[in-house]
């Protein structure tokens, strides 16, 4: 059942709060799964600060894939956006080929 609202200010505000909550929410998920990638980063000396920006290359999210399986993954060692592309390719198709839905296990992968 939808709550009724006395007027469009009341509705309004309700929907900051909401909106306010899901910020929250996904602020507090980003952080925590950031955590998560760090300790396993920390295995190869590797850190994060942003969970977005510092797998966007590809670099760290390759590294944080070989620590996970075990394998040692190609990887190209340019910074040109080809590059960034490439390896996010490789960690993508890794996946794939271990039947791992990538946007179901890391779903900030579509921010890439």
């Amino acid at each position: 059942m939808w709550p009724s609202y006395q007027d469009e200010h009341e509705f309004n505000a309700h929907l900051v709060c909401r909106m306010c909550c899901m910020d929250e929410r996904d602020r507090v998920q980003k952080k925590t799964f950031t955590k998560w990638v760090n300790k396993h980063l920390m295995k190869v000396r590797k850190h994060i600060n942003d969970l977005y920006e510092d797998l966007r290359d590809g670099h760290n999210l390759i590294s944080l894939l070989e620590v996970l399986s075990g394998i040692k993954l190609p990887r190209e060692k340019g910074r040109m956006r080809f590059h960034r592309l490439q390896n996010v390719q490789i960690a993508l198709d890794f996946l794939k080929q271990r039947q791992v839905r990538p946007f179901h296990a890391f779903p900030w992968l579509w921010l890439l």
